[in-house]
């Protein structure tokens, strides 16, 4: 009973240790990375250290997607890159942190400790960046939206955590259908296959406007500058590809003053961002066609993957596959976008990249349906399966059988089966206690009345030590004739 006890008392610490570790591990690494990189960032420009802690606060809000205002300038196209690396963070914590033998009330737990301790520096960064308006320039930003950003990141974070150990319980407890699953992991190899695209444009681009790069790099004054241009840069890399593969699917993205698309860019202010060199100048020209191969191609392999014997289910899951990747582009297009200032806005026209999104993979995911089906292949794949469960033999059906197939052909019942012969009783043979019963040679075996004689029963008398005495046959009554008996005393007469 100690030893119980002790366990459990043992487990439950060890448990409130991995909560706040949790809670507060992720949370503690990732501010002192703020305040290491603040500092450095202070003492390279020549500023003091009276303004880390306002600094470190608002790249904390930073991280979280959460909009600052700098003097009468509104920031709200923040990079994606450390925001991804948060959730990534989180998730692999609350991977380890939780297991599907745990009950349901550890994994809620563990869900409200990996959000409680962010929130928690939140509330401290908003502090401490509401302390600094009053002698800098920077504004505390929305409380309520700043919570709600960070309990965003951080619930997906743990999502993501919980959903890689629990996913397959969760499934097969709700019991989706299985096209509804290929549909969902078609739709997230579409939206890679996309933004692996995206990235491709972007790199190429960048080489090929690498002059451009290089002018806006030698505009940061100096190597730090320099640095900090291409650190940002990084940062800004996602919120591109994400902008490129709207673009790809055909929809409008404004960058500041330019907008671009598939077919070409309109010219305007933009920010002297050396990543921001991939932009295209006038029209795409045959660079469009190549575009549109690509976006084909994809949507073409996403199709492939989604192929099916049963064309219904083959149609669902392309139409699952399409909304899956319309919404996860809409939602990292709004993540990407935002308010660049007097800029103006920044990111793909929401509507139209969900709308083109679904259009392509639906549209071409269909048709990759139809021509499988219409494959002689696949006929014939399909017509030997319909044989094999509804045909005959002979390959007809029953309404393809005519009257006449079985006329001019002799039923020969010895060649199916063995010929039985039942003899009537006033024609069987006496048998007595020496005589064999074996059949002449080239005459079937004599069945009397469907019961071999050699199985006839003999009569049995029990006696007291339980054992069984044979004597001879049992006599048939008058009037019946004994067929069988068995050990019981059974009688078969006739």
């Amino acid at each position: 009973m100690r030893r119980t006890r002790r366990a459990h008392e043992v487990g439950a610490a060890d448990s409130a240790r991995a909560l706040v570790r949790l809670a507060f591990g992720t949370t503690a690494i990732t501010l002192a990375i703020l305040v290491v990189i603040a500092a450095l960032t202070l003492v390279a420009v020549g500023d003091g250290l009276g303004s880390l802690p306002a600094t470190v606060a608002s790249m904390w809000l930073g991280i979280h997607q959460i909009p600052l205002t700098i003097g009468e300038v509104t920031i709200g196209v923040l990079p994606l890159a450390p925001t991804l690396l948060m959730v990534a963070a989180v998730a692999r914590a609350t991977t380890r942190a939780t297991d599907v033998d745990r009950p349901h009330s550890e994994v809620t737990a563990v869900i409200l400790s990996a959000i409680g301790g962010p929130l928690l520096a939140t509330i401290l960064s908003l502090a401490v960046v509401m302390d600094a308006s009053t002698v800098m320039t920077i504004q505390s930003p929305d409380a309520l939206l700043a919570f709600a950003c960070t309990f965003a990141v951080h619930a997906v974070g743990a999502g993501i955590g919980v959903g890689l150990k629990w996913w397959s319980t969760l499934v097969v407890r709700a019991g989706v259908a299985d096209w509804v699953l290929k549909g969902l992991r078609c739709g997230v190899v579409a939206v890679t296959a996309l933004m692996t695209l995206g990235a491709m444009v972007v790199a190429v681009r960048l080489v090929i406007n690498w002059s451009v790069a290089g002018d806006l790099l030698a505009a940061g004054n100096g190597w730090i500058g320099g640095l900090g241009l291409t650190l940002l840069s990084i940062l800004y890399l996602p919120n591109m590809v994400i902008g490129a593969a709207g673009a790809l699917v055909g929809a409008p993205v404004a960058v500041g003053g330019a907008t671009v698309d598939l077919f070409g860019s309109q010219g305007g202010q933009v920010p002297p961002l050396p990543i921001l060199a991939a932009l295209p100048d006038g029209g795409a020209g045959h660079w469009t066609a190549l575009l549109l191969i690509g976006i084909a191609c994809t949507a073409l392999f996403v199709g492939r993957l989604c192929v099916d014997e049963s064309l219904l289910r083959n149609i669902r899951m392309v139409v699952v596959a399409a909304a899956t990747s319309s919404l996860f582009l809409v939602i990292a297009s709004v993540l990407a976008g935002g308010e660049l200032g007097v800029l103006g806005k920044v990111g793909a026209n929401l509507p139209v990249a969900g709308v083109f999104m679904f259009g392509w993979i639906a549209v071409i995911g269909s048709v990759t349906a139809l021509v499988y089906r219409a494959l002689p292949s696949r006929r014939r794949a399909r017509s030997n399966i319909i044989d094999d469960d509804y045909y005959d033999d002979d390959g007809r059906g029953e309404e393809g059988r005519s009257d006449t197939d079985d006329e001019g052909v002799e039923s020969n019942p010895v060649a199916d089966e063995a010929a039985i012969e039942f003899v009537p009783v006033d024609e069987q043979t006496p048998l007595d206690d020496d005589h064999e019963l074996s059949p002449e040679p080239g005459r079937p075996e004599v069945i009397v009345d469907g019961w071999d004689p050699e199985d006839w029963a003999l009569d049995e008398v029990w006696d007291d030590t339980g054992s069984v005495v044979v004597d001879e046959p049992i006599d048939a009554a008058e009037g019946e004739e004994l067929v069988s008996t068995d050990d019981f005393g059974t009688r078969r007469t006739r």
